[in-house]
């Protein structure tokens, strides 16, 4: 036998733990800790090549040079390395679990910004799945009966008057302490809304715009109103841009020089839209605060207060006094194909909330004309402009305890108001971020439209009214139901634009003041 060979079947059968190993991985599934000592003996056979040159002598000055080659040596080393205390930690076993996230951020740039967010939030986080449910805009019937039938989402997107409305019910998960929890969470970071996802029950102006009180849920869609303008139009009348000063009576100046009826080119919109056009014009015409108290102790609807029905009768005037501004009836006809009069190129100025959702209509507009945000109108009888902030929230469901995902589901609706997505949001522009550092992110005020730098100024203003207030005993939404309608007669010439604000006040004062009652007795308890 040959004995390198001999030695080497002798050493092979000196190798032990070569099923240790197998053995080891079994306890670590188990989540048991294993120590073991292994001595590996290895042979190397290291092979060696010895070359001998030979120079042989030929006739005639040739000389020839001729190598050849020598046996090869095998020379066997032996080397013994020892492994001692190998220790092997068990990992715990990690639970994926699935969140119910209910929202109407399907499509466009919401729906954009919404698709972002989920992919890297699982990316973050792949023990939480997000089951993706789309809901209707209007989906205040579907929340009350999952609310009364206990199904709700472990998260959804919900204004504060459908939170408000649930609450009594226990619908939602009181998440605080799950948020103080979290190292990232500081309530100064947020566009705050008092009663929109928090229980305050605040009645006060100017509120306290630091997130506070009982929690349910966190931020997410700012909403906020101010102004519009189309720039080339502008230049085309030798019109100058609006600048920081300008009253409501400044601004219908410029409408009056821009509008063209022979074309149909309007100056301004005449809308309903009460949370950030009739607001604060009225607000512009009396300073009152929103929710101001009545010689009852009811609350009492502000805007209608001293001359706030003067910034109402300023809008309707639009249409039937100065003709620069289209009926609703027109509307459709001066939008076209573009889904609105301005991206149509046929409304220069606009007033209302769609400074917080340029991202719809920059594919529409694309490169026809350029446009731009700009500072809001100061009201004719204060030295400073008016707005009203709202915001649809994330509200954490109770149902999640049933689910057992408290914490998943607080961390998600934490994501959600965060940076990353916040900042998403900045660039397609489907809503306001509600995350106050991404006024400085640059992508986020970049153009188009231009001019985006003043969204951001618009809610650190000190004279911001929030919408979705608390009603002491009864809900918001009940009350916009009531002046709604009644404002709407004005705007299509069937009524008086001051008489309709007063009529549409009595309305709300008197359900106002029944609640009050119904609180004072103990009937309701909010």
């Amino acid at each position: 036998m040959n004995p390198v060979v001999s030695r080497r079947r002798m050493l092979r059968n000196a190798v032990v733990g070569v099923s240790g190993v197998a053995g080891l991985a079994a306890l670590a599934a188990c989540g048991e800790t294993q120590v073991v000592t292994v001595e590996k003996i290895v042979e190397k056979e290291v092979p060696v090549e010895r070359v001998v040159e030979k120079e042989v002598p030929v006739e005639r000055v040739v000389e020839k040079i001729v190598k050849e080659q020598v046996a090869v040596e095998t020379v066997v080393e032996k080397v013994v390395t020892r492994e001692v205390q190998v220790m092997v930690e068990a990992q715990p076993e990690q639970r994926t679990v699935k969140i119910e996230f209910a929202t109407d951020h399907t499509s466009g740039p919401r729906g954009k910004a919404m698709s972002w967010g989920i992919e890297r939030f699982e990316g973050l986080r792949p023990d939480i799945k997000i089951k993706f449910i789309p809901q209707n805009h209007i989906f205040y019937e579907k929340i009350a009966i999952e609310a009364a039938a206990g199904t709700l989402s472990e998260v959804n997107l919900l204004n504060g008057g459908t939170y408000q409305r649930h609450i009594e019910g226990e619908s939602w998960l009181l998440i605080n302490d799950l948020l103080d929890k979290l190292d990232d969470h500081d309530p100064d970071n947020y566009w705050f809304i008092p009663d929109s996802y928090s229980d305050n029950k605040d009645e006060s102006y100017p509120y306290n715009r630091t997130m506070h009180g009982p929690q349910h849920g966190m931020p997410f869609q700012t909403v906020i109103g101010g102004m519009l303008y189309n720039i080339d139009a502008l230049a085309a009348a030798g019109v100058d841009e609006p600048v920081e000063g300008w009253r409501y009576d400044d601004l219908l100046e410029a409408a009056k020089r821009v509008t063209d009826p022979d074309t149909g080119i309007y100056g301004i919109n005449s809308d309903r839209g009460e949370q950030f056009y009739v607001f604060p014009a009225a607000f512009g015409y009396n300073d009152q605060a929103e929710r101001p108290r009545g010689d009852d102790g009811a609350q009492v609807w502000g805007p209608a207060l001293g001359d706030g029905p003067q910034g109402w009768k300023w809008i309707v005037d639009l249409i039937y006094e100065h003709g620069v501004s289209f009926t609703p009836e027109q509307r459709p006809d001066v939008a076209g194909e573009f889904g609105s009069p301005f991206a149509a190129g046929n409304q220069v100025f606009w007033i209302g909330g769609r400074v917080y959702s340029t991202g719809f209509a920059i594919p529409r507009i694309r490169d026809r004309f350029r446009w731009s945000l700009g500072p809001m109108v100061w009201g004719n009888v204060t030295d400073h402009a008016n707005f009203v902030l709202n915001d649809q929230a994330h509200l954490v469901a109770r149902s999640a305890t049933t689910t057992g995902v408290e914490e998943q589901a607080v961390a998600w609706a934490h994501f959600l108001a965060g940076p990353e997505v916040q900042g998403r949001v900045g660039i397609d522009r489907g809503h306001m971020p509600c995350f106050k550092a991404v006024a400085n992110d640059a992508a986020a005020t970049a153009p188009p439209p231009e001019g985006m730098h003043h969204l951001f100024t618009y809610p650190a203003s000190p004279y911001v009214r929030h919408d979705q207030w608390y009603v002491p005993g009864g809900n918001f939404l009940e009350l916009r139901a009531e002046w709604r309608p009644v404002l709407d007669k004005a705007l299509v010439g069937e009524a008086d634009a001051v008489q309709s604000m007063l009529d549409a006040a009595e309305k709300v004062n008197r359900m106002l003041a029944r609640w009050q009652e119904q609180l004072d007795k103990g009937d309701v308890s909010r």
